[in-house]
């Protein structure tokens, strides 16, 4: 179904890259019109720029362009000349939200910072995307996830403590999805209080933000505890043997998130068809568990090595304590709850159909309808001319370069 929480909600975003344009996609899946304004001359990077490691062939989409950019229009516009400029602020017009994760230099130099465009129109949601924040030593300096969401708050430093080696981020946008996620909800929030109050809202989400965010309880501990981090652990050394993953005999893993509690265990030592675990000296209560936990690792180690995967999954069908099989993302896209769910929704391209996720917010029971990313500059024309523009008009903006 398509999604009308915010129609007639009109959003118009000048960004590139993943964070910014991550946020105007959940705002388009929720039905808002999103215009997203790019320079004439040259793409989005997420168009065209290959990914690291996957086969070198085209496949007919950019699909990180896809993925960030599905439901919108896309108007080229060269905002550094006053002409473009006039266009963008007759845009704003009837503009609801403005959204950019432009530097503040380039903010000035384009006549678009906060005070610029309720200038033109007060009643506008000003929203920024940064790698940093607006304040401190550093407010000039892009940033990206990489550096800023993982390196920089602590998720990278906990993620690579048990393996000895720095764990690179586990994939592009990961941190700019989550917060743009953020910011779209920060969005929707200050349209309601101007419904409510008139009031309009100068909204900032950073990469940083989002990260403290995600990993608020090591963050806060790292405080109170005056410790670097909250432990991790490498698996023979886990603390609970039921917070860990163990290795089926065809290399596969479970992962298993249960409260090292008798109950539990016995719960575990019955699906592992091994009820005399319970009755270990070793592992009969939870202080003997604690104190011989290394050797209780041991042991469901080997248990969990004499069986394939498909064979524990059959025998942990009803477990008591939450478990997953460590999937990879192909394996995740075909999961039947994924499926039955709608989290990846199909799109009909122009060419070929294929796949995009929707964003994590489920509206009355149902998975929303998305439209294909357009093309660079499709709808400039489409939205000159519905601005009032009349062909002539147009025509000179093309010869001057304004727009394409």
């Amino acid at each position: 179904m398509a999604y009308d929480l915010l129609n007639g909600v009109k959003i118009i975003e000048m960004s590139m890259y993943a964070f910014a344009p991550s946020c105007a996609a959940v705002l388009a899946d929720w039905g808002a019109e999103v215009i997203k304004v790019v320079h004439p001359s040259f793409a989005d990077p997420m168009k065209g720029n290959p990914i690291a490691g996957l086969p070198k062939k085209d496949i007919g989409i950019a699909f990180m362009w896809e993925q960030l950019n599905r439901g919108k229009r896309c108007l080229c516009l060269d905002v550094s000349k006053p002409e473009g400029r006039e266009v963008l602020y007759k845009l704003l017009g009837d503009t609801d939200v403005f959204l950019t994760n432009l530097l503040p230099s380039a903010r000035r130099r384009f006549g678009i910072e906060p005070a610029d465009i309720h200038a033109v129109n007060p009643n506008i949601v000003y929203a920024r995307a940064s790698g940093h924040g607006d304040r401190g030593p550093e407010r000039e300096i892009g940033g990206f996830d990489h550096t800023d969401f993982w390196a920089r708050t602590g998720l990278g430093h906990a993620a690579s403590m048990a393996g000895g080696e720095f764990v690179p981020q586990p994939g592009p946008a990961l941190g700019d999805s989550a917060s743009g996620a953020f910011l779209a909800g920060a969005i929707a929030a200050a349209l309601f209080r101007r419904e409510r109050t008139g009031k309009n809202a100068v909204i900032d989400v950073s990469l940083v933000s989002a990260g403290f965010w995600m990993f608020a309880p090591a963050i806060i501990a790292s405080q109170i505890y005056g410790v670097d981090t909250i432990p991790r652990y490498s698996h023979a050394d886990q603390k609970n043997p039921l917070v860990t993953a163990y290795t089926t005999r065809d290399k596969r893993q479970l992962y298993f998130a249960g409260v090292l509690t008798d109950k539990g265990f016995e719960g575990i030592a019955e699906m592992l068809g091994r009820p005399d675990l319970v009755t270990d000296p070793r592992f009969a209560t939870g202080p003997a568990r604690l104190e011989n936990v290394r050797v209780c690792i041991e042991v469901l180690d080997e248990i969990f090595a004499s069986r394939e995967l498909s064979e524990w999954i059959q025998r942990f069908q009803g477990c008591p304590i939450p478990w997953a099989v460590v999937q990879t993302a192909a394996e995740a896209a075909r999961d039947p709850q994924v499926v039955a769910n709608g989290y990846l929704v199909p799109i009909e391209g122009e060419a070929l159909s294929y796949p995009v996720v929707a964003s994590p917010a489920q509206i009355d029971g149902a998975p929303p309808q998305l439209q294909r990313a357009p093309d660079h500059g499709e709808h400039s024309e489409q939205i000159l001319l519905e601005l009032g523009l009349d062909w002539d008009e147009v025509v000179a903006l093309k010869g001057a370069g304004v727009v394409n």
